[in-house]
């Protein structure tokens, strides 16, 4: 178990939930508050961190389990509580229009149709590469020898991304940060190497001063628009800083469990957030305390519904474990989201 990590997932979706309470401060305001929004853009990269997260964590539990049991407990991890935070964003979607591509991008996590289409939770964007991360391990799983075929698959994708939305998807070039945990995961340990960590972290935020910080929006992100600059701008800094705090000797602590509860945080934190912003827009305060007090209070009310609903859940989920039948207990790290 790489403790650090789990306190790194935390960071990750902190980062997140900063840059998007920045954007509500510059929305109620006009202003970014005491911090330029030169700084704030590097907040995006938490979803970098988390990709490459994701491939290390992968490449560190599936060897030994079973391809069943390997996609019972993604899907189980991911789905059911993402589908649940999903209904009020649905029901919103619904009222102002949900066509067949919309319900196929937010039920199946399959943005790409005859057009790119995102899922109805703002945040699930990201979600959609992470399972195809998964089926792509889970196919690999059935067969090794079928790596090369996807591998090729990425490839020609890649080459081909002005054919259509499929292609965008599936080569899109934020997959590489999957490849770069993945190949993390096989690095020898090197304590030395935490240096990485505050490299990483000045390379991402220097990104946003010199102009370098990637653009765009969901759409633009899910189609892969600017996405071998944002894999060179945040993916290698992600990357350094995952490894480099693999090198850390945690343990077990209070951080430990908010990395555990990130998820939860990272699809729920736009709810408060939005409801504030109602508060706000009526009696306005200013940039720093919008900032300060939605990303408290988005932190606050995730940690509430990860102890009230969604341990529970995955309790209840987790009886029905293929694996548990043979008595396998993997070893390695817990879920990245």
């Amino acid at each position: 178990m790489i403790w650090s990590l789990q306190v790194l997932r935390f960071v990750a979706a902190l980062m997140v939930v900063y840059v998007h309470a920045a954007q509500t401060a510059v929305q109620v305001t006009g202003s970014n508050g005491l911090l330029p929004r030169d700084f704030q853009v590097v907040g995006f990269a938490g979803v970098d961190i988390f990709f490459v997260i994701s491939g290390v964590i992968i490449a560190r539990t599936a060897p030994g389990l079973t391809w069943r049991s390997f996609a019972w407990r993604r899907f189980r991890r991911i789905v059911p509580l993402y589908l649940l935070i999903s209904i009020p964003y649905a029901i919103v979607a619904y009222k102002t229009g949900f066509g067949w591509r919309d319900a196929v991008a937010t039920l199946l996590l399959w943005p790409a149709t005859d057009q790119m289409t995102a899922p109805a939770l703002p945040a699930a964007w990201t979600l959609c590469f992470e399972m195809l991360f998964y089926a792509a391990a889970t196919i690999v799983l059935i067969d090794r020898r079928l790596l090369p075929v996807l591998v090729g698959i990425f490839g020609l994708a890649m080459i081909f991304r002005s054919a259509g939305p499929v292609p965008q998807f599936l080569g899109n070039p934020l997959i590489i940060e999957f490849g770069l945990g993945v190949a993390l995961a096989y690095a020898p340990k090197w304590k030395s190497a935490v240096w990485c960590l505050p490299v990483g972290a000045v390379a991402m935020i220097a990104a946003g001063f010199i102009g370098a910080a990637p653009g765009g929006g969901t759409m633009e992100f899910l189609a892969g628009d600017n996405g071998f600059q944002r894999v060179l701008v945040y993916g290698l800094p992600a990357a350094m800083i995952v490894f480099g705090t693999m090198q850390i000797d945690a343990q077990p602590s209070a951080w430990t469990v908010l990395g555990d509860a990130s998820y939860m945080l990272y699809l729920i934190h736009t709810l408060p957030i939005t409801l504030l912003l109602m508060v706000w827009t009526a009696f306005p305060i200013p940039p720093d305390l919008i900032i300060v007090i939605g990303t408290a209070t988005s932190v606050l009310f995730a940690w509430r519904m990860y102890i009230r609903f969604e341990l529970p859940l995955r309790k209840f989920l987790r009886r029905h474990d293929p694996s548990l039948e043979t008595g396998f207990r993997p070893s390695g790290l817990a879920s990245p989201n």
